[in-house]
């Protein structure tokens, strides 16, 4: 689970107003986002609605009040924007809501991207209908695009809306919750248009480093809520490094072969690199994850260089994230602080 919420990630979501009045060509798609935006956000509870409500489980509410307790922290320790996000509740009853599209060159590891009014250019496209989704993924594949069909742990509507906690986050731990929840409310302090790679490298970061000072201030460094953190942390983080390098394993072979093959030869070369990654992925010899190469294998048939896309927009940047967080000596909020000022928020 967590490593599927790592590479699923988030969604930006770009409201049905803007749409119609910047660019009528996109009216359709924003009226049925907008729509099942609009639904979700009508149907959420209040917090103290739900918590008054003898139906819902006791488990439930416990996460709930976590959600708030990580709400404060990142407002009052972190600094990140206040705003009313994650103070409702809407119950999924465990179905996926939202698909999200990606697409890459097949021989360069190159996103094709949507433009959209306001936020810019976009690396993914997201349907709250499955058939929309497919159509969207089949149309690329016809124009030979590697694709891919994910879902969203959580998105950020950037303020247009009110986010709701969804019932789906509530799986998690508390460490993986405040990680998440954190990075949501990072879209809202810190967006950079047309540029969501380090968009959403910056709200990883800020993510895993927010959860962890919440941990830590909450229950110590010596918690067993931080340590099995910091556990999880490091197995994901052997998995993520090594997609990261073999991307930049693959981005050197499709170089060297960008003018001297064929479109055969380089499909050829293709697979060759992909049984490559999946064998170096095999001998990782992970302890809790022994299935990790297989289920890389079956993704790479599937979706080809579109799975790469996914690490290097999320955990692509962290090392230059990290030489700027020490020379604030790993002060998070002075960070963000500086981050801001560097790009005038």
């Amino acid at each position: 689970m967590r490593l599927l919420l790592k590479i699923l990630g988030d969604l930006i979501f770009i409201p049905v107003v803007v749409f119609c009045l910047l660019n009528s060509s996109l009216v359709i798609y924003g009226i049925r986002m907008g729509y099942g935006q609009v639904e979700i956000v009508y149907n959420a509870r209040e917090l103290e609605d739900v918590y008054s409500d003898a139906q819902v489980d006791s488990k439930v509410k416990e996460k709930l009040k976590l959600i708030e307790a990580i709400r404060e922290f990142a407002f009052d320790s972190i600094g990140l924007k206040r705003n009313d996000n994650y103070t409702t509740y809407y119950d999924q009853k465990g179905k996926r809501l939202l698909y999200v599209v990606t697409a890459s060159k097949p021989f360069e590891l190159v996103p094709y991207e949507w433009s959209f009014p306001i936020i810019g250019d976009v690396p993914y496209k997201g349907f709250f209908v499955e058939e929309k989704a497919n159509a969207e993924r089949d149309r690329l594949k016809a124009e030979g695009w590697d694709t891919d069909i994910g879902g969203a742990s959580g998105w950020s509507t950037l303020g247009w809306f009110r986010d709701p906690v969804l019932s789906n986050m509530l799986e998690t731990d508390e460490g993986d919750l405040a990680e998440l929840i954190i990075h949501e409310l990072t879209h809202g302090t810190i967006y950079v248009n047309g540029d969501a790679n380090y968009n959403e490298n910056l709200a990883t970061f800020i993510g895993v480093n927010g959860a962890a000072w919440y941990l830590t201030s909450r229950y110590g460094k010596d918690s067993k809520q931080y340590q099995d953190y910091l556990h999880a942390n490091s197995e994901d983080d052997i998995r993520t490094q090594f997609m990261l390098s073999s991307a930049v394993y693959l981005d050197s072979i499709y170089k060297a072969i960008k003018t001297s093959c064929n479109e055969n030869c380089k499909h050829q070369i293709k697979q060759t690199a992909f049984d490559t990654i999946v064998a170096r992925a095999e001998a990782l010899g992970l302890a809790n994850d022994s299935l990790f190469h297989v289920r890389i294998e079956k993704r790479l048939n599937e979706s080809g260089n579109a799975v790469f896309l996914h690490y290097t927009r999320y955990s692509g940047k962290q090392t230059d994230f990290m030489d700027d967080f020490k020379k604030v000596q790993f002060n998070l909020r002075r960070f963000i602080e500086e981050i801001m000022e560097r790009i005038q928020i």
